[in-house]
């Protein structure tokens, strides 16, 4: 029970407290809270400080002697150093406020709850009290007030504490960071006018707050895509994506259609090939995509796909913790989290309102019956999307002539397409009665182009229909069957789904099928063709734009002509898709489709016309085979071998002539002699007479060297394939070998130098959408932002990098990861540090990589991981944190080192050596002998410095400081011996070990 009130006025027991000092004093000593305040803080609170009694502690006592008089005498006690109230806080309404202000923020009443918070985060502030302070702040004074006052907060426990916000509210911060720059994607921005359907919009809106999944349940036809837009445009949440779904045409797709909508990459062929392990692998790092600030998922059109979204539904739910979906489907998910919400046809006043304004919009002086608007209205069972089709019509005809026409198109429709399924018998109608209107230019021109998945060009569109396909296009966009949408590229034209669904079924009854496809696929031949002889020129940067504007289409194209087996048009455009791809750094689809390519080829005899592309072909595939190993070289020489490897064109003849040789040194090479004559190839040839060749030869033997423990070697290599090649054939060449220079200086830790070449390479790759080499390359730069200190700046881009993540390569997510945790480490941050260390592990042992058949406990990049995470733990853990790497590792040595593995890496077998030495040094768990033998030989084997913790110089220090002399011994031991000479030493070192 309150015996003291102040937060209203001051009373005792319920009757008011007379005297203004007392009440001042009373306040004083409750703002105080239970430890009191000093004499001079409570004459100062009373009087002010420019109304100090004579006697201030005289004229205290009095004021106290009278607040005692008028509450009790035990209210008020002395202490130490002046006075406290001798009150449990149950009886003091201030002290009493903690559950009801909690109460009242849970129940998210914020305007009633800040005042209370306000005045509990004075008296008896914690955790709990602040985050609910922020949200409230956050909904009554806005956004930008709640961060300011986190800042506040986190400079004042910097200041008096010298720590940072708990993880609890740093998880609130980032919330308001993103509600304060919120994510819309997926969204169209004419959804705010929708017309009957405010209630429904409420009610939806509602039950997502409650509800973790909901669905719009409903038939085509009655807007349940734009109603779920406007939820989408109004949600509290501050990330949303919509992502579409009518394109996905088997349930298979789902995963990737979501993942590349989400901006989770993964190539085109997987989407009718992935397994069900790479659909897993796809679906988690969906999860990790939305696991973060509270999201709402749009799920738009799932009824043809019902059950794969149950699933991938109910695992996002289960797997992310502040996700909430809409779904907007003809069927429900029939999943525990869901609630449908049925949704109803337009009544007659909205659906005439709706048919009014369209109208209108159409031919602002058309004349509007109402009794025909409203009989429309009522024979199109109230679907909007029918009732607009109908509406827009008023262009050419009058409202009668709508009525008339639409009967007899229910009628045409309901006796022409019996075999179609009743959920579209509406939706069709109002297409088939639009269908109905067009001459036979615009129906073919409907037919053909309705095979496009991604919208298509007045140029495409000219190339399947012949010259007077504007005229078709413009009446098709008139009869509102064509959406018109303003680019980067330009104008590029779109169907609804519903319309392209129909104009391929007419497309099949019509026998044209076949003949539209062929054209297509001619089509994207031929644009293949013309942006391919432009994308190795000074033109490089707008033939890559061109590929991009269409690759969607292209891709799909190619993917259709290799279902066929139809070998020209796969080589015509694998020509530019797989240039294009590679240039972008998407090296997983070039080898995805490697074998399907491959196997084509291989049943093919090629004209001697095409046996040009085919060469083109070939170069990028056993490209692709050099990176994986060797995979799939017999048969690529083969069939070159077949077709004849003199190209005509010089730069084709020195990719050809450094490939092929290079595949003759991968077969040649046996166990135990791994690439060894590989070395030697490329040796002979950077004395070529051809100083193409010997560039390109040079920029190989960069990568061999390296990967053979030779760094130094490395880089003069890459050096001179630099000072050798032009800018001729377009800025991506000498671009990526400023970053592999930039990557190889980093190996060695002189971060100085390869940042300058890290600067050279970052405005290239940033103009050729080359994203994931872009990422790492900008990751170098932070990290030598903390080398020198600079630890704002590397915040600062870490800060771009992580608001704009790559969209699915191989390195990037790492290396970021990996480049946050120098910074944390750097700041001071440790747990936070290791702990990001950990999840970069866990990341990289899910990285897949086609056409690499590796055991995928070795894959290079996890066992880079595991191997900075391990030093890491042993320079800056506690306890016992890390030993389980160092086991993990220490099974790991011998498989890595086996002598039947082909082409070892010689830098990541360094880091893990280097890891097993620096903790047996400094946690005791080798001998010295063993442990000091392990750095000896990580640093011949020319192992990665890059991460700070790496550094040689202090694995030197640690040697020379628990065993003074033992690494200049072991030093002197091995000799002048480096990389693959000191395998077997290795490999001795580790059978101690185990």
């Amino acid at each position: 029970m309150t015996t003291l009130s102040v937060l209203d006025e001051v009373t005792w027991g319920g009757e008011p407290v007379a005297g203004e000092r007392t009440r001042a004093l009373l306040r004083a000593l409750v703002d105080a809270g239970p430890r009191g305040a000093s004499e001079a803080a409570l004459v100062e609170e009373i009087w002010g400080r420019d109304d100090i009694p004579a006697n201030p502690a005289k004229a205290l006592q009095v004021v106290v002697s009278r607040a005692r008089t008028a509450t009790d005498a035990g209210a008020i006690e002395r202490t130490p150093r002046g006075y406290r109230l001798g009150l449990p806080a149950a009886e003091v309404d201030a002290w009493s406020l903690r559950p009801e202000a909690l109460r009242l923020a849970a129940e998210k009443r914020y305007a009633e709850a800040l005042p209370l918070l306000e005045r509990l985060d004075r008296l008896d502030p914690d955790e709990e009290v602040t985050e609910a302070l922020l949200r409230a702040i956050a909904a009554v004074q806005g956004v930008p007030a709640a961060l300011e006052r986190f800042e506040a907060y986190r400079a004042g426990l910097a200041d008096g504490l010298g720590v940072d916000p708990s993880p609890r509210l740093r998880a609130v911060h980032t919330e308001l960071l993103a509600r304060d720059r919120p994510v819309r994607s997926g969204l169209r921005y004419d959804a705010d006018m929708l017309i009957g359907r405010e209630p429904d919009a409420a009610e939806v809106s509602a039950l997502l707050k409650s509800s973790r999944v909901v669905t719009i349940l409903g038939p085509g036809g009655l807007g349940k895509t734009s109603l779920a837009q406007v939820i989408a445009h109004r949600a509290e949440q501050p990330v949303v994506h919509f992502v579409e779904l009518v394109g996905v045409t088997a349930p298979e797709d789902l995963v990737s259609e979501v993942g590349s909508a989400l901006g989770v990459r993964d190539s085109v062929a997987q989407r009718d090939r992935l397994t069900p392990e790479q659909r897993a692998d796809v679906r988690s790092r969906i999860a990790q995509q939305l696991d973060g600030a509270p999201t709402l998922l749009v799920l738009d059109n799932c009824e043809h796909i019902v059950s794969a979204v149950a699933d991938l539904v109910a695992f996002l739910v289960a797997a992310v913790r502040d996700l909430t979906v809409l779904t907007t489907s003809r069927s429900p998910l029939a999943i525990g989290a869901e609630r449908v919400y049925p949704l109803g046809r337009l009544g007659t006043y909205d659906g005439r309102e709706l048919f009014r304004r369209r109208a209108v919009g159409a031919r602002p002086d058309v004349h509007l019956d109402e009794a025909r608007v409203d009989e429309i209205v009522t024979r199109l069972d109230g679907l909007p999307l029918a009732i607009e089709l109908a509406a827009v019509k008023v262009r050419a005809m009058s409202v009668e002539d709508i009525a008339r026409r639409l009967e007899n198109r229910f009628e045409l429709l309901r006796g022409g397409v019996r075999n179609a399924p009743d959920r579209h018998q509406t939706l069709v109608a109002v297409i088939d009665w639009s269908w109905n209107l067009l001459a036979e230019r615009e129906r073919r021109a409907m037919r053909w182009l309705s095979i496009f998945h991604d919208g298509f060009t007045l140029a495409a569109a000219e190339a399947m229909l012949g010259g007077d396909a504007f005229a078709a296009i413009e009446e098709l966009v008139d009869q509102s069957l064509l959406t018109v949408l303003d680019g980067r590229g330009g104008v590029r034209y779109r169907m609804l789904e519903t319309v392209r669904e129909f104009g391929r079924m007419h497309l099949i009854d019509a026998g044209e099928d076949r003949l539209a496809r062929a054209a297509q696929r001619e089509w994207a031949a031929a644009y293949a063709d013309a942006s391919a002889a432009r994308i190795h020129s000074r033109d490089q940067f707008e033939a890559m734009d061109e590929i991009r504007a269409e690759e969607s289409n292209l891709a799909d194209i190619l993917r259709q002509a290799l279902s066929d087996g139809e070998a020209e048009s796969v080589v015509r455009l694998f020509c530019a898709m797989g240039v294009f791809w590679t240039i972008a750094g998407e090296h997983q689809r070039v080898l995805t489709l490697a074998g399907a390519v491959t196997d084509v080829l291989e049943a093919w005899r090629p004209p001697p016309e095409a046996r040009e592309k085919v060469r083109l072909v070939l170069a990028l595939l056993l490209f692709g085979a050099a990176v994986t190993g060797g995979s799939d070289l017999e048969r690529l020489r083969t069939i070159l071998d077949r077709v004849g490897a003199d190209a005509d064109d010089p730069r084709l003849d020195v990719m050809l002539k450094v490939l092929t040789a290079m595949a003759g040194g991968f077969v040649t090479a046996g166990p135990g002699e791994p690439r060894s004559s590989l070395d030697g190839v490329l040796t002979e040839l950077v004395a070529d007479a051809n100083l193409d060749v010997r560039a390109l030869a040079f920029t190989f033997l960069s990568h061999e060297r390296e990967n053979n423990g030779d760094p130094d070697g490395a880089i003069a290599a890459g050096t001179e394939a630099l000072r050798l090649t032009g800018a001729d054939d377009g800025p991506w060449t000498r671009a990526m070998l400023h970053a592999q220079l930039s990557g190889l200086y980093a190996q060695l830790g002189r971060l100085g130098e390869a940042a300058e070449h890290a600067r050279e390479a970052v405005p290239v790759l940033r103009r050729l959408g080359a994203e994931d080499d872009l990422v790492q390359t900008r990751t170098i730069l932070a990290t030598y932002a903390v080398e020198q200190g600079r630890l704002e700046e590397a915040a600062a881009l870490l800060a771009e990098l992580a608001e704009e993540p790559p969209r699915g390569g191989l390195g990037s997510r790492g290396a970021v990861h990996g480049a946050r945790a120098e910074l944390l480490l750097a700041q001071g941050r440790i747990d936070e540090g290791l702990a990001l260390l950990r999840e970069v592990v866990a990341t990289m042992g899910e990285l897949p990589f086609p056409g690499l058949v590796v055991d995928p406990d070795l894959v290079p990049w996890r066992v880079s991981a595991e191997a900075v995470t391990l030093v890491a733990c042993a320079r800056h853990g506690k306890g016992e944190d890390g030993a389980d790497l160092f086991d993990v590792l220490r099974s790991k040595a011998p498989r890595l080192l086996s002598a039947e593995r082909h082409n070892p890496d010689l830098p990541v077998i360094g880091m893990l050596l280097l890891a097993l030495g620096v903790w047996g040094l400094l946690r005791g768990a080798l001998p010295h002998e063993e442990s000091v033998r392990l750095l000896v030989l990580a640093d011949r084997f020319g192992y990665s410095r890059s991460f700070l913790d790496m550094r040689w110089e202090r694995a030197v220090a640690d040697a020379d400081h628990a065993a003074p002399g033992l690494l200049e011994r072991i030093s002197q031991e091995y000799g002048e011996r480096r990389g693959l000479a000191l395998l077997g030493e290795a490999r001795g070192v580790i059978a101690r070990m185990t």
